[in-house]
């Protein structure tokens, strides 16, 4: 009987008067404290350019990632030899 009704009931009232606790996640800071020491940076070239090793604005261009060069191996074809070639 006291485990079925009362304890229940008993853990529904301590989760309403939870939010009357006087704990704080972040506390308000005092008026009077001293700023943060952060510093406000702006985008020198703007969004989508950067500065080169020059120091000049340049795109944010794709990378460009050129295809390997292969060597294909001769082959006996057609009752003659084909040399090998590269190819890209």
């Amino acid at each position: 009987m006291f485990a079925k009704y009362f304890l229940p009931l008993a853990m529904a009232a301590g989760t309403l008067m939870l939010p009357s606790v006087g704990s704080q996640a972040m506390p308000m800071a005092k008026p009077d404290a001293a700023p943060l020491p952060i510093e406000t940076v702006g985008w020198r070239c703007g969004p989508g350019w950067h500065v080169n090793r020059w120091g000049n604005c340049v795109p944010n261009g794709r990378r460009f990632i050129r295809p390997v060069r292969h060597w294909h191996p001769g082959f006996w074809a057609h009752h003659r030899w084909h040399p090998g070639y590269w190819s890209w």
